[in-house]
């Protein structure tokens, strides 16, 4: 079914799924208030699995079904709606409450009150998901130097300093990565080799274009940006002049329907929506118009 066509009513029974200990872990009391104002049954979960479980037990129990935490949280959520067959009949609503709320911002979605004006309100969008070896996820697949640093940056960093935990130790990590080497594949053009520093597989997620980061997530499409290795050091200033709009020769960036990459030598770390694994290969893909989502004011079908 397009994005475009209407979708289902979505007025019977509405489930929130809560992680109580998502981001600074200071939101449950609001979160409880603002989903009984919104006649929202709340299922606070125990651990990362039981995320997904609560998830597709709503979605069996519900029209829909909300989602309070950060990125990680959203997409283990999507996956127990994927378990639960759940996409057809359920809307899914964001409730921003982890460290960087990457998806969120990049749907509209700003802070706890106003996610549930757009529940209520919001227009509704059928958008995207990607795959990487056959598991959903909302937001982007990165490996490479930010997803080392998404790995090493400790708990207390981030719940001080909130996002720029990140950045922070991404330029300390810088000082000693090596690098990946990689095999690359996409579905349309030649594959290629490089060293690199950054891949990044977007979904709703583009490379930064000033404050610009939300990718096209209703195209059938992944935005995918490879940072070529240049000195790690170096790669990290290559990457910021390309946030700034910098044309630069060590940033490639393409759209394609899928994509595999091969990574030479030990496993690595890979953060799919800042829940890191590792792995020698991705295989991902995208599920087109799969996802009902409602989105705020500042979400852009086709951004530019």
């Amino acid at each position: 079914m397009p994005p475009t066509d209407s979708p289902p009513a979505f007025d019977g029974p509405r489930v929130l799924v809560l992680n109580p200990v998502a981001g600074t872990a200071d939101h449950t009391a609001e979160v409880r208030f603002l989903a009984d104002q919104h006649d929202f049954s709340v299922r606070e979960t125990e651990s990362g699995e039981d995320i997904a479980a609560k998830a597709s037990e709503a979605a069996t129990e519900a029209d829909v079904v909300a989602v309070a935490g950060g990125d990680g949280t959203l997409t283990r959520a999507v996956r127990g709606l994927d378990a639960a067959d759940a996409f057809a009949d359920t809307l899914f609503g964001v409730v921003p409450a982890g460290t960087g709320n990457d998806f969120a911002d990049n749907v509209g979605i700003t802070d706890l009150r106003s996610a549930f004006e757009v529940i209520e309100t919001g227009r509704r969008r059928r958008i995207d998901l990607g795959v990487v070896n056959d598991t959903p996820f909302l937001n982007s697949c990165v490996a490479g130097l930010t997803a080392e640093s998404s790995a090493e940056t400790d708990s207390a960093e981030k719940e001080r300093w909130g996002v720029l935990a990140y950045a922070m130790t991404t330029l300390r990590t810088a000082r000693s990565f090596e690098g990946l080497h990689i095999d690359v594949t996409p579905s349309d053009e030649p594959p290629w080799d490089a060293d690199v520093t950054v891949v990044l597989v977007g979904n709703g997620r583009c490379f930064p274009e000033g404050e610009h980061t939300q990718a096209n997530v209703e195209d059938g499409l992944l935005d995918v940006t490879i940072v070529e290795r240049a000195g790690n050091l170096h790669a990290v200033g290559e990457s910021a002049a390309h946030v700034l709009g910098v044309d630069t020769e060590h940033v490639r960036q393409f759209l394609t329907p899928h994509l595999a990459i091969d990574i030479r030598g030990t496993p690595d770390q890979v953060s799919i929506d800042g829940e890191i694994t590792t792995a020698t290969s991705l295989d991902v893909g995208v599920r087109p118009s799969t996802l009902w989502l409602a989105v705020g004011d500042g979400y852009e079908s086709h951004p530019t």
